[in-house]
């Protein structure tokens, strides 16, 4: 390899493949925000993307998994599992990040945009793979509090994260109010009563 590969490949952690990821991944988020979910097509991605559409193609079946890969990427970076040391810490915190995420117009547009479009096999297949990662991720959250002893050895970590989530998302996408930090310490102390009450 010459020095100027060498120096290239610095330049471009990942190579190509990374670049062009980043890059119609910013150009999804972008024409997202303007023109939502409905108008988004791929030839306007891989034209703001700067890449050919057979590039996204090639990874992406269609917008509906590339719409997907980029929220669980967005989710990744925006809620992060905390570890506070305690279970009501760990859950509080995990809620508050939510909350935030939701309060952006990218995450409560595409939230709306595939809830409307109901029981369509394209958007359930995408909400069912989201809410899957997403749920096996933040569950480590609560294996750790039953390894620690702090819920039951049966806890069904899916329903206490349902129980323990879904106000947010209803105050986000339905009644449209804002939910403080009190709210949210109180809804992870319901929740986690609820378990340990059993």
């Amino acid at each position: 390899m010459s020095g100027m590969e060498e120096a290239d490949k610095r330049r471009r952690p990942g190579g190509r493949a990374a670049e062009v990821v980043a890059a119609v991944h910013a150009a999804t988020v972008a024409l997202l925000q303007e023109q939502g979910y409905e108008r988004l097509e791929i030839p306007a991605i891989a034209e703001r993307a700067g890449v050919n559409k057979t590039s996204i193609y090639r990874r992406w079946p269609g917008k509906a998994e590339l719409v997907m890969d980029v929220a669980l990427a967005r989710m990744r970076l925006e809620v992060p599992l905390p570890d506070t040391g305690s279970l009501h810490g760990d859950l509080s915190a995990l809620l508050r990040t939510i909350a935030a995420a939701l309060a952006t117009p990218f995450v409560s547009g595409l939230l709306r945009a595939l809830i409307s479009r109901g029981d369509e096999p394209e958007a359930l297949a995408v909400r069912q793979r989201f809410w899957g990662e997403r749920y096996e991720v933040s569950g480590e959250l609560l294996r750790r509090a039953v390894a620690r002893g702090d819920l039951p050895p049966d806890t069904d970590t899916r329903l206490l994260l349902e129980m323990a989530v879904a106000p947010l998302f209803f105050r986000s996408l339905i009644s449209g109010l804002a939910v403080g930090d009190a709210e949210i310490a109180e809804l992870a102390a319901r929740a986690i009563a609820a378990f340990r009450a059993k």
